[in-house]
């Protein structure tokens, strides 16, 4: 870099928040971010700088398709290049997408991960493939992420590494990055969050633009201001609140109606729930059983009669468990022969003396509008609203599951089935199967409401003395 090297500090490339970005040589370097929060430039300053400080190095960028490369992760490594004073030494094209370090023949390679299998044969010429940025990572899931990690790989030269450096805007709280890299950290991983407020270069007009979402969409400003985990399309079930909803266990009255109801999943979760109703018809959910592997939204392989066996060591025939409900897809033929799986199910029930399955209602709209009146509840005559609907703080992944939904981009109306809606489908398939309004508070008349009513039928002399 010559002159133009010396000359810059780390200050003056990237201000403020990211030395320890800067520095770090751990294989997987993840920041997630409020927009504007310097992460995609910092990134592409930082490979810009490393390039050319290692000259056998080369890089791989990636995002979810091809297409969206060029206007995105190209633009800011040319940005950055120009930001560094560096353009004469290299060279850009956009047919093949790549920028070329000129005195060593250094390359940054461009791929999507449209067919992630064919990356993971990607070899350089000249030098090693020592570092990967993937961009907007939340849009790519984490079987693609495993082949894609298998291209950065071999024994380095001396003081070399290899590095994947992983940025996002942290939409979806359901995203497995969050459970890899934030959640479960690894001494090989940096995982980060920034915000807007390290950006000492943003405008005015752009503070302003924060500070009026932080008053008017507090929610939003949550992520996108502060870049917590949030939800890509909205939260559905914006009624739930977990000081609300979740409340400590106790022991359940013998003679409240308890029902089990149950989402069947194998390559994904299953979810298997116990309510219990009281004499004004509120629901508590006493006790959950979520098979999943540790990782959200994977599933545990088991077969439907390992599943019955664990509920029947978890339920009680004492329990007097009322009935069974199960998502009605179960009844459907698996194979030219054999049980359902709702059979399997409910032939190991039986050996164990313990309520079959019955088929669930069908619904989705039906059974999420349903859910949402439990959550609201009664009004009481503060104005306030009493849930119908309780969770025992020992239903973990129901709290944790519920609230994360997001809408369903195509059916507004209802939940998105592509997230951990699991337990939420159980929940549904109770809802449906135990109908509740609520209860309309009867307010009290005013002279003026009694003289409407009497005057329409008539009547004068509810106002004789």
């Amino acid at each position: 870099m010559g002159k133009d090297k010396e000359e810059l500090t780390l200050q003056d490339i990237i201000g403020e928040g990211y030395s320890e970005f800067w520095n770090s040589q751990k294989r997987y370097v993840v920041v997630k971010g409020s927009r504007a929060s310097k992460k995609s430039t910092t990134a592409a300053l930082k490979i810009i700088v490393r390039m050319m400080q290692y000259p056998l190095a080369n890089t791989l960028v990636v995002r979810n398709t091809a297409e969206s490369l060029k206007d995105s992760c190209y633009a800011q490594l040319l940005w950055a290049i120009e930001r560094l004073k560096v353009g004469k030494y290299w060279n850009a094209t956009k047919n093949p997408l790549e920028i070329v370090y000129k005195p060593t023949g250094q390359k940054i390679m461009f791929r999507g991960l449209n067919d992630p299998l064919k990356i993971t044969s990607i070899t350089v010429k000249y030098g090693y493939l020592c570092w990967g940025w993937l961009e907007e990572a939340f849009e790519v899931d984490e079987e693609a992420f495993k082949k894609l990690n298998e291209s950065l790989r071999g024994k380095m030269p001396d003081n070399y590494y290899i590095q994947w450096i992983i940025t996002l805007n942290p939409w979806d709280s359901s995203c497995w990055i969050k459970h890899r890299f934030f959640d479960t950290p690894h001494d090989n991983v940096l995982a980060m969050t920034t915000t807007y407020k390290c950006n000492e270069w943003l405008s005015e007009a752009d503070k302003e633009m924060f500070e009026e979402m932080r008053e008017f969409d507090p929610e939003r400003y949550k992520v996108a201001g502060l870049g917590e985990w949030g939800l890509a399309d909205g939260q559905f079930f914006t009624q739930w609140s977990n000081a609300k909803h979740v409340i400590e266990p106790f022991k359940i009255p013998r003679d409240w109606v308890k029902i089990r109801v149950m989402d069947w999943g194998s390559a994904r979760p299953y979810a298997v729930l116990w309510f219990a109703i009281d004499y004004d018809g509120n629901a508590y959910c006493y006790r959950e059983l979520y098979g999943w592997g540790g990782k959200p939204n994977v599933g545990t392989g088991e077969t439907a009669k390992e599943v019955a066996e664990k509920i029947a060591e978890v339920e009680s025939r004492k329990e007097n468990v009322y009935g069974a409900i199960l998502d009605n897809a179960c009844w459907a033929a698996t194979g030219v022969t054999g049980p359902t799986i709702a059979e399997e199910l409910n032939e190991t029930l039986y050996k164990h003396k313990l309520p079959t399955f019955n088929k669930s209602s069908k619904g989705r709209i039906e059974g999420a509008n349903a859910i949402k009146q439990r959550l609201i509840g009664n009004e009481q005559k503060d104005g306030s609203y009493k849930p119908a609907i309780y969770f025992f703080n020992t239903c973990v992944n129901s709290i944790r599951t519920i609230p994360m939904l997001s809408h369903d981009k195509s059916k507004p109306e209802t939940y998105d089935t592509r997230g951990e809606d699991h337990c939420t489908d159980a929940v549904a398939y109770f809802c449906l199967s135990r109908p509740w309004t609520p209860v309309k508070l009867r307010k009290k008349k005013t002279i003026h409401d009694a003289y409407a009513s009497s005057s329409s039928r008539g009547n004068r002399s509810a106002w004789t003395y």
